[in-house]
């Protein structure tokens, strides 16, 4: 006779195995996701994902280059709050866009530029201030984020960057042109910045997101990108992210839009994707939940719910 006490399990099931990750996603809105550049000609390589969300399912879209007309930084500058406006217009007031670069900066980098104010009210006027003091009238945007990197010096990560576990800092080498051409492009966009503002009806919606940590969450996938240095392809694991988020997320998309991300060996089609699907998570859950001891200044990356196999 079975033990009572002793668990039940189905047949053929490991005993401490979880179930499939599950991420709720709005049953109402537009979420687009986007994944930013900061170098010269970035209107050539910024993505956008846009994922529709509807009763029982979500459907990617789109997937193109929104800026490839005019692809110099500051055409994208001048254009992006038009565009941004064009789409919530589409959406119906209810859109979320999610970017990947650091909407904020640490606050003790805020203090040494002085800006500490600034940033509590959020990334428009921290970035209208960055780009009147290292921009200006005519100037480059590398080397105005070289000279604010120069006068940071040791870089510093954010309380939300060591709680996601994000390695590329606000001001690394690897993000910083990022960061300050995101920011003085926030500066003239008119939206909610969350978690400084509160949602407001028919106003877009703007939160920080990483791909890595979607994927990472989600199916445990620290790369997904290819390494010509040793020759690794990672078609698979892409395409493994995929066929995950249609369970979980049961998000919907077509087969040329499979086989476009599929084949990107650098991710990028792929890091819009988890974009969209962090932010929408987020809005899904109310962009709650930002940890009490994260300054305000700094801001949130806003993401899926941790460890989304597990039930309740």
């Amino acid at each position: 006779m079975p033990n009572e006490n002793e668990p039940s399990t189905a047949a053929g099931a490991v005993y401490g195995r979880a179930s499939p990750p599950r991420i709720g996603l709005p049953e109402r809105g537009v979420v687009i996701g986007l994944r930013w550049s900061g170098i010269e000609g970035a209107g050539n390589q910024i993505l956008a994902a846009k994922i529709e969300c509807e009763p029982e399912r979500a459907r990617l879209t789109r997937l193109w280059r929104p800026f490839t007309d005019a692809p110099g930084r500051r055409d994208v500058q001048a254009r992006f709050a038009a565009w941004l406006a064009e789409e919530a217009r589409w959406a119906e007031g209810r859109l979320t866009l999610g970017v990947d670069f650091a909407l904020s900066l640490s606050e003790t980098h805020l203090r040494q530029l002085g800006l500490l104010r600034q940033a509590i009210r959020g990334p428009a006027v921290l970035g209208r201030n960055l780009e009147e003091r290292f921009l200006g009238q005519g100037g480059d945007f590398s080397e105005g984020a070289a000279r604010l990197r120069a006068e940071l010096g040791k870089d510093r990560p954010r309380f939300t960057d060591c709680y996601r576990a994000e390695p590329a800092t606000p001001t690394s080498a690897r993000a910083f042109r990022q960061t300050f051409f995101g920011l003085c492009t926030m500066a003239r966009a008119t939206a909610a910045f969350l978690p400084w503002d509160t949602p407001a009806a028919g106003k877009p919606l703007v939160v920080e997101v990483r791909p890595g940590h979607v994927a990472r969450a989600m199916c445990g996938v620290c790369t997904y990108r290819d390494d010509e240095r040793d020759g690794v392809a990672r078609s698979s694991t892409r395409a493994k992210i995929l066929r995950t988020l249609r369970h979980a997320a049961k998000l919907e998309f077509e087969m040329e839009q499979a086989a476009q991300i599929v084949e990107d060996g650098d991710g990028e089609h792929l890091d819009a994707v988890l974009s969209a699907t962090g932010a929408a998570a987020a809005w899904h859950g109310g962009f709650t939940g930002v940890p009490a001891n994260v300054p305000r200044c700094e801001g949130w990356i806003h993401s899926i719910r941790e460890e989304p196999w597990r039930e309740g």
